[in-house]
C-alpha cells in the first residue's frame, strides 16, 4: 500500500473535479463515499447537501456532474472509492473514514502504515486543510499517473 502527496503541484488544491480528471478516476464505476467533510460550494444547493449530512454517497456520475456544475474546494475529507456492486446500506455498516478529526490510539492517516480505511474502497483519496491531497492504494498504474500528474510529489 502506498501514500503519495501532492502539495506544489498548481494552485486551487482539492478541487476534486481536475483530480478525478487526471487520474481517471471520473469514467470509473464507483461509489464516493465522502467524509470528514469541510467544503465550500457556491451553490445553494451543495452548501444544503453538505451542510445537511456527515457523509455523502454518490455515484462516480453523480460526483462528477456536482464538480462540472460547481467545482468548489474541499479543505477537508475523505474520498473512498468503493466498486459500484456494493449495496449502499452495505457500504454504510463500517465505520466511516476519517482525516481530521481522530484519538490517540486510533489510525493516524498521516503517519501510520498506509492502509485504506474502508474495508471496500480500492483507493481513497484525502484533501488535507486545502492545501494537499494524497492517495492511498495498492494500483500501481494509478499512483504511476498521480506521479505523472503531480512530478512534485512526496511518497511516505
Amino acid at each position: 500500500m502506498k501514500r503519495i502527496y501532492s502539495e506544489k503541484d498548481f494552485k486551487g488544491y482539492t478541487c476534486m473535479s481536475r483530480v478525478l480528471s487526471d487520474l481517471k478516476l471520473d469514467i470509473k464505476d464507483y461509489w464516493w463515499l465522502i467524509c470528514d467533510i469541510e467544503a465550500y460550494p457556491i451553490k445553494k444547493q451543495y452548501q444544503d447537501l453538505i451542510g445537511d449530512n456527515y457523509y455523502l454517497l454518490l455515484s462516480t456520475s453523480e460526483l462528477v456532474n456536482m464538480l462540472k456544475d460547481d467545482d468548489f474546494q474541499w479543505v477537508w475529507a475523505v474520498f473512498s472509492a468503493i466498486p459500484s456492486t456494493y449495496e449502499k446500506e452495505d457500504i454504510l455498516k463500517f465505520n466511516l473514514p476519517y482525516l481530521e478529526y481522530f484519538d490517540e490510539g486510533q489510525y493516524n492517516p498521516y503517519v501510520d502504515e498506509p492502509r485504506i480505511q474502508h474495508p471496500y474502497a480500492e483507493l481513497e483519496i484525502y484533501a488535507a486543510d486545502s492545501s494537499y491531497m494524497f492517495l492511498i492504494s495498492d494500483d500501481e498504474e494509478l499512483v504511476d499517473r498521480f506521479k505523472k500528474c503531480y512530478p512534485r510529489y512526496i511518497e511516505k
